[in-house]
């Protein structure tokens, strides 16, 4: 435990002190926010509907690029070495990481629902807002575990960040999130419920605007635990020192 806590100091420090974490984390997913609710939202009278699928995909963009790109720059600068020296199991430096980023993950969650709460842009959270936490929680440990997993496969830096580029847009498409899911061709709309970001959008949408019902939120989060559980698994399985 107190292995976990200092690598955990350490890592909240080192995300705190790096521009690429912050702008991802606190600019990019706001400014993405105000674009789409005066464009898309105004336009079909959905801004509830576009703020949380915003906070759903700010979540799973977060994920996946702090647990690809952090582990990928480890390999690069020596420190997994260094971590493997100390020793450190793989269990404490992926639980270590993760920890942080759903800190971070929880921070940009707030931050979102607030600046969508102002005036100009409109959105009116429910009074069940707060029980979309362990959406973003669990959201947020699927798509870091699976960009763990995509730099164990990918050798470089730039290509972990090109490949996870690649796959939150495609996953952020077909799961609903970036554009009315009616609006989609059929194939999308069939689709859509196989991937992690159709779920975390019903389980975050639910409690924060109202949208949707039960049967799918306790689906969502079977499916979400299951991914969760399964990549972990997965990635502690596979995960590489060198």
């Amino acid at each position: 435990m107190t292995t976990f806590r200092a690598l955990s100091r350490v890592l909240l420090k080192c995300d705190l002190r790096d521009p690429a974490t912050l702008i991802f984390t606190f600019l990019v997913p706001p400014a993405l926010l105000v674009v789409l609710v005066l464009t898309v939202g105004r336009a079909v009278d959905a801004v509830d509907e576009v703020s949380a699928n915003v906070l759903a995909f700010g979540t799973a963009f977060v994920g996946i690029y702090a647990g690809a790109t952090h582990l990928a720059e480890w390999r690069a600068n020596g420190m997994i070495r260094v971590l493997r020296a100390a020793p450190v199991s793989r269990g404490v430096v992926l639980g270590s990481q993760a920890a942080v980023g759903v800190g971070f993950a929880l921070a940009q969650a707030l931050l979102l629902v607030v600046i969508g709460s102002l005036p100009w842009l409109g959105m009116t959270p429910a009074a069940t807002a707060a029980l979309a936490i362990p959406g973003v929680v669990l959201g947020y440990l699927v798509f870091f575990f699976l960009g763990v997993l995509l730099a164990n496969w990918v050798p470089s830096m730039s290509a972990v960040s090109m490949l996870t580029s690649i796959i939150i847009m495609l996953l952020g498409f077909v799961g609903g999130a970036m554009m009315p899911l009616e609006s989609l061709p059929g194939w999308v709309q069939a689709t859509s419920p196989l991937t992690p970001l159709y779920h975390l959008r019903e389980l975050i949408s639910h409690p924060l605007i109202q949208v949707g019902d039960w049967p799918a939120t306790w689906w969502a989060i079977v499916y979400l635990c299951a991914a969760s559980a399964g990549l972990y698994a997965l990635v502690r399985s596979v995960m590489r020192w060198t």
